[in-house]
């Protein structure tokens, strides 16, 4: 009797668990959810990102080779929100949060700042080819200085909109593969936002002097790559490059950077960033002679972090 009480519990379970799979039944259990006014899961939105934070430190007593006490931040936000509900449309949106900080003896000093959004909306004209609408906007949360430890406001040479950076367009997009796509506008607007008015009356970032904002008509042209090497090793690279219409068209504005990222574990990864930018209308005092113009240079930046890394959401997408 307890045998056949066994076989017939098996028998039953082994139909539940045939019963659970069966769509029909899970088709069913969704109209009884949406009945009973239970909130729909829309599947067509993808939002998630990660954060990252990096910390370095040494202190010194009585160090006969000598050094300075610090401490270093950087922290980093990579957010997206991205719907495609698998018709002719699509929407990619994300954001990039930047800041870090460098403690000597006595003195502050920034080591990253970073603000950029960008939204695009595309239209599938074929497999591989869009037409795309694209929003992007660069700043800073904080001042920048031009020696470390000022903090006067008549050294203050950047600040939250000083400059920002405005480029909205329409053109196509093209994703030949999952790490390739180019985006190239014809016609973009980009639009340069000074808001410290002395930064502004001396004419900084390229408005004309005593103006806030310049606006410029050209084409953009916006790269990116993206490869997975291993299952702990991937790269993501992307340029951006802007030709003024109205003025000398080979005064090409230039603003890239390469990202590696290397996993140690599940939330410990190691990072490499290097940014180039080269934008003709920011000018450098290579004199420290306020009577001499002064003239565009290249800008690097190179960072190398260590720390703990949390994703969440929905995975990261590809670049689309």
């Amino acid at each position: 009797m307890l045998l056949s009480g066994l076989i017939w519990a098996g028998w039953l379970s082994a139909q539940s668990e045939n019963v659970a799979k069966d769509t029909t039944v899970q088709r069913l259990v969704e109209e009884a959810k949406a009945r009973t006014g239970a909130p729909p899961v829309d599947t067509a939105w993808k939002v998630g990102g990660n954060l990252g934070l990096q910390f370095s430190q040494a202190a010194y007593q009585n160090w006969q080779a000598g050094g300075v006490n610090s401490l270093a931040g950087n922290s980093l936000v990579n957010l997206f929100a991205n719907y495609d509900a698998g018709g002719s449309w699509n929407w990619n949106n994300s954001a990039i949060l930047a800041y870090g900080l460098n403690f000597q003896d006595t003195i502050f000093n920034k080591t990253d700042d970073r603000i950029e959004l960008e939204s695009r909306l595309d239209y599938h004209l074929s497999k591989k080819l869009n037409l795309s609408a694209m929003l992007n906007f660069r700043s800073q949360f904080m001042p920048g200085f031009a020696n470390p430890g000022e903090t006067a406001d008549s050294v203050k040479i950047s600040d939250f909109l000083a400059p920002g950076y405005v480029l909205s367009g329409l053109g196509l997009t093209w994703k030949p593969n999952a790490q390739f796509t180019a985006y190239l506008s014809p016609v973009t607007a980009k639009t340069t936002i000074v808001r410290v008015q002395r930064l502004a009356d001396a004419g900084a970032f390229g408005v004309d002097s005593g103006k806030t904002v310049r606006l410029e008509i050209g084409g953009y042209l916006n790269l990116a790559y993206n490869r997975q090497f291993t299952d702990d090793i991937k790269m993501q690279f992307r340029m951006d490059l802007f030709s003024n219409y109205a003025e000398d068209p080979s005064l090409i504005d230039v603003n890239s950077e390469l990202l590696v990222f290397f996993s140690v574990n599940r939330f410990i990864t190691a990072n490499v960033a290097l940014a180039y930018l080269y934008d003709h209308d920011v000018k450098f005092d290579l004199d420290n002679n306020a009577n001499t113009p002064g003239v565009p240079r290249s800008q690097w930046r190179q960072i190398l972090s260590l720390g703990f890394t949390y994703n969440f959401g929905d995975p990261l997408p590809k670049k689309k």
